[in-house]
């Protein structure tokens, strides 16, 4: 690889300590470098801020209780690489995951963000809610997990922050809105990262009201695309 970028990796974590280290790991066991890790702990009472400071190279900055799109947003602040990475607490990176995407970034430079395909798996013991669907559920090839993104630190200038109106989709939200002023944003066919499903998943607590988050995020785009030509 040619012109080696600073990558800054941000992971926020909240009470995840039993699966704070695998996560760690998954990034320290990356092919591509150099990285920086920020662990941004969002008022956690176990033992993730212990287990973050047993890594003598993760960067730890801990903030009382504000929400996860808060905690990403001082993930951004402090990182200093030309690159964002980000990964959650309970999600996973297959070793060669920040190599492919960098490769394929410069070597296509009109990509602005770039996702990956994720393998979704079950923690062992979890109880499925009632809902849940497996055959149905497992399959989320369309979507664009965060914990697959890269792009460009000062993009963030241009998207602005994650929005704190939402507790659960400011993932969505922000997309959204990086679309919204036309950048080009790839998935790539490639498995790169593993998510973790175990039963606490912020998503899957805060399923009731997804659609109407989402309902919300596409009137939002509509009326900043609206607001263009008044």
């Amino acid at each position: 690889m040619q012109d080696q970028l600073w990558v800054s990796v941000i992971i926020p974590v909240y009470n995840c300590d039993k699966f704070l280290a695998a996560a760690l790991d998954s990034v320290f066991d990356q092919t591509y470098r150099p990285i920086e890790v920020i662990v941004v702990d969002d008022g956690s009472t176990d033992r993730s801020g212990e287990i973050a400071h047993n890594y003598a190279d993760v960067q730890y900055i801990y903030q009382e209780n504000q929400g996860v799109s808060t905690a990403r947003n001082v993930g951004v602040n402090a990182a200093n690489g030309e690159f964002i990475a980000f990964l959650d607490a309970d999600d996973l990176w297959l070793p060669k995951k920040l190599e492919t995407q960098i490769d394929y970034m410069l070597n296509n430079p009109s990509i602005d963000i770039i996702g990956a395909k994720a393998e979704w798996f079950l923690e062992h013991n979890t109880q499925l809610p009632d809902w849940f669907d497996h055959d149905r559920d497992m399959q989320k090839d369309n979507s664009f997990l965060l914990s697959t993104l890269l792009t460009r630190r000062g993009y963030f200038g241009q998207v602005g922050s994650f929005s704190t109106d939402y507790e659960s989709s400011e993932d969505s939200d922000w997309l959204w809105r990086a679309k919204d002023i036309h950048l080009k944003i790839e998935v790539l066919p490639e498995i790169l990262a593993r998510r973790r499903l175990h039963g606490l998943n912020l998503s899957w607590q805060m399923r009731a009201g997804h659609k109407l988050r989402m309902l919300k995020i596409i009137r939002n785009s509509i009326a900043r695309q609206q607001n263009k030509f008044d």
